[in-house]
């Protein structure tokens, strides 16, 4: 039996919410870590938390109203509306699906957004895939998950 599969079933064994500690290799030096265990949900768990929330489309997505000074510092004219991103996950789908970090979102399905709060709201609204109008240094874009 390989290792990897011996260290699947010991801790497939042990309860969620346990320490474990792994010894990690990595270009030939040697590191332990410890790594608290979690559950994944399962399938209708999963699928409950998807229905009516914006927290699965935006989730490794950290966003904050845009200011003049902020749109200025994007190359943007002060005018421009909308919801820059500050930071994403790289792991994220939406990072997946290309949005980036600087990345000002200006409407949700084709419902233009000025905040954060208008953007949760119209994220809540479209469910699972929203389609985002992004303005990316001067240009726009649609990215969809």
């Amino acid at each position: 039996m390989d290792d990897s599969r011996q260290l699947r079933m010991t801790i497939s064994m042990m309860s969620p919410d346990s320490t474990v500690k792994l010894k990690l290799l990595r270009d030939g030096n040697s590191k332990e870590v410890s790594v608290k265990l979690g559950e994944l949900p399962n399938d209708q768990a999963q699928a409950k938390s998807e229905e009516g929330s914006s927290e699965g489309a935006l989730e490794g997505v950290t966003l904050e109203n845009l200011d003049s000074t902020t749109a200025r510092e994007l190359g943007l004219p002060a005018s421009t509306t909308g919801v820059v991103v500050s930071d994403i996950n790289p792991l994220s789908t939406l990072a997946e699906a290309g949005l980036r970090r600087g990345d000002v979102i200006q409407e949700v399905n084709h419902q233009p957004v000025k905040n954060v709060s208008q953007l949760e709201e119209a994220v809540r609204k479209a469910g699972k895939n929203p389609l985002l109008l992004v303005n990316r240094e001067g240009k726009t874009l649609f990215i969809a998950e």
